[in-house]
């Protein structure tokens, strides 16, 4: 059975306005998996949020904010960003970006020499330039040291000290005709002369490697800082690298000890990064150095504090698919771009029929003399028959001869031409490829529908920001009464729990913890009792002051009933831990300016739902149930 539908069938309407299925089928299909809940993900549930969301544009352009100066601005700019990514030719992008890719999987190491040529060099420089660099070549080819030559004939400062070594590098880290030639020439070998901007290189290609690619680790990290000016981070970290040396878990010692409380909620677990991506280098030579899976590093300092990392995974660079969005997106920054836009160039003018006045230069060689040529200071002033007649016919739309003449009147003192032929031939060029383009971007939205859902995205998101601030955002910011209203009555759901004032203290031995706890209660000091079981770095208790609130189960064992003093000893996580509590800090009622913030955050919630269930009361929507149910099945 076929379930094709017409994408311009009509889906719903909303107030009179109709929404095909082609619509929502690209919203639903964008933003389902970021619907955190399960029964939303069914189209049908989420046709609803749908509803709501056209319902809010429905009345953003109802207030006219379409026609506010400052959206309309933004709106051209977002615009201008987005169309970048396709203003592009796909075959020559995807074939720059496997390039970039096998030369990412890859490292080269490689040396040079440079002999520098300016780009507006005399031919005679040039020459010179290209016979030195040739030389060089000839002696190394004969038998001489490279780094000998190097020395003797390179440019590049550095040589000097390092003979053109480069070291180690992949894809995006060299100009890429140096890097085109590093990554062709084979190993050991010579290349032959070529020219970058810097004028002309040899390169030898002296070793080739696989990339280490990334590595995941997790950690734990004593701050540098303390809160608890007795506690030592260097002599804490010694104390927890010790307890891991007597089998304790790395994950519940990250849990429990590490500063760094993102990660130590996840037993330490940073994310996936590669080197070069972190701010600290120390720390990612001492996690890159690990060996083995599961091993870990003896205490190391960095810029940040004491650690001790381990090893969970390495990866090796990903897959083509996974690395092809970042390799994309050096590419358009890169020097290689111009091949894509030069192809895009030429496909475009096939698409769009593009008729071209062959006259157009010789009428502007014969207006534009040899003395303007000289002077660079032409100035057109355009008659009817230049106002008139086509240069450039693009479609069904045509641009005259002064749409030309102005071009080139702004852009005459560009470039190094021998003369005005030359000159106004390549600025015709120029000038009828920049109108193709542009054209093309006025009229993307009509030629591609994916542009076409993406602009309509970002209208109504900025729509949808500028009725929030006015209907719901500032609303809640001003509306005083009303806040502390909302307040009031919903102020039980702010109280904050009771909270204990207190000192953990761990051990994996309970024999151990109880003869602490009787130390305690003799009135021993913690000094005291960690002398006589700590010894010789083996960590057998373990002292920590927290203030913890009592319905944290992290901390504090299910059971235990708060009381001043040492508790009884529990069992937590795979440790036994026993608490010395100074004081209960008892559940309290916030004031509204103490819980201020979240209060305000809770009312916009408000007013926004009892605001939206106005529009929907007032609302005229109707579903077309075949339309859905056809949708419906092509999503089985």
């Amino acid at each position: 059975m076929s379930y094709a539908q017409n994408n311009d069938d009509v889906l719903l309407t909303i107030n009179g306005q109709d929404i095909t299925v082609e619509e929502f089928k690209a919203v639903y299909l964008k933003n389902i998996s970021l619907v955190q809940d399960e029964a939303q993900k069914d189209p049908r549930a989420y046709l609803e949020l749908f509803k709501e969301y056209k319902l809010k544009v429905q009345e953003a352009y109802k207030e006219g904010l379409d026609k506010n100066p400052a959206y309309i601005k933004e709106l051209s700019g977002y615009r201008s960003q987005l169309i970048k990514n396709y203003l592009t030719d796909v075959d020559v992008t995807e074939s720059l970006i496997k390039e970039a890719y096998d030369r990412t999987v890859t490292e080269v190491k490689a040396r040079h020499i440079l002999v520098k040529n300016n780009p507006g060099a005399l031919p005679q420089d040039t020459l010179k330039a290209y016979n030195k660099i040739i030389e060089a070549r000839n002696r190394i080819a004969a038998g001489e040291d490279f780094e000998v030559i190097a020395k003797e004939y390179s440019e590049d400062p550095s040589a000097q000290s390092n003979g053109g070594e480069l070291g180690w590098f992949k894809a995006f880290k060299m100009v890429y005709p140096f890097e085109t030639a590093a990554f062709t020439t084979e190993k050991g070998k010579v290349s032959k002369p070529f020219k970058t901007r810097f004028g002309y290189h040899i390169v030898q290609t002296t070793d080739k490697r696989q990339a280490r690619g990334g590595i995941q680790v997790a950690h734990i990290m004593l701050a540098l800082k303390q809160k608890d000016t007795a506690l030592d981070p260097a002599k804490r970290i010694k104390e927890i690298y010790a307890l891991l040396a007597q089998g304790e878990s790395f994950e519940k010692l990250a849990q429990t000890h590490s500063d760094d409380k993102r990660s130590a909620i996840k037993g330490g677990q940073l994310d996936r990064f590669e080197s070069g991506q972190l701010s600290s280098k120390i720390f990612e030579e001492q996690v890159f150095n690990i060996k083995e899976k599961g091993s870990y590093t003896q205490p190391f300092k960095s810029e940040f504090g004491w650690h001790i990392a381990k090893l969970i995974k390495r990866f090796p660079i990903g897959s083509y698919d996974e690395e092809r969005g970042a390799l994309e997106e050096k590419l358009k920054r890169d020097i290689r771009a111009k091949q894509i836009s030069d192809s895009l160039e030429s496909k475009l003018r096939a698409r769009y029929g593009i008729v071209e006045n062959k006259a157009l230069q010789t009428y502007f060689a014969s207006v534009f003399t040899d003395a303007d040529f000289i002077s660079r200071k032409w100035q057109y002033s355009p008659n009817d028959f230049e106002r008139k007649t086509a240069a450039l016919t693009i479609k069904d739309t045509s641009y005259t001869y002064d749409a030309f003449g102005k071009y080139l009147e702004r852009f005459q003192r560009g470039g190094a031409y021998t003369n005005k032929e030359q000159l106004i031939k390549e600025q015709a060029f120029v000038w009828t490829n920049k109108t193709i383009k542009k054209f093309h971007e006025d009229h993307l939205e009509d030629v591609d529908p994916e542009f076409k859902a993406l602009i309509r995205e970002y209208r109504e998101g900025l729509l949808l920001f500028e009725l929030l601030e006015t209907k719901v955002w500032k609303v809640a910011k001003t509306d005083t009464i009303g806040i502390k209203k909302y307040f009031e009555v919903h102020k039980e759901s702010y109280r904050v729990p009771e909270t204990l004032k207190m000192t953990m203290i761990t051990s994996s031995d309970k024999k151990t913890l109880t003869t602490v706890k009787k130390l305690l209660k003799k009135g021993k000091t913690q000094e005291e009792i960690e002398k006589k079981f700590n010894i010789n770095e083996e960590i057998n208790v373990l002292f920590t002051k927290r203030e913890v609130a009592t319905n944290d189960t992290t901390y504090v064992v299910s059971g235990y009933t708060p009381k001043i003093g040492v508790s009884p000893i529990y069992s937590l996580n795979t440790d036994y831990v026993l608490y010395q509590v100074e004081s209960i800090i008892p559940s309290k009622l916030p004031t509204f300016e103490e819980t201020k913030g979240a209060v305000i955050n809770d009312y916009q919630k408000h007013i926004e739902k009892t605001w939206l269930q106005g529009l929907k009361e007032n609302a005229s929507i109707e579903v077309n149930e075949t339309v859905l149910d056809r949708f419906v099945k092509t999503l089985k």
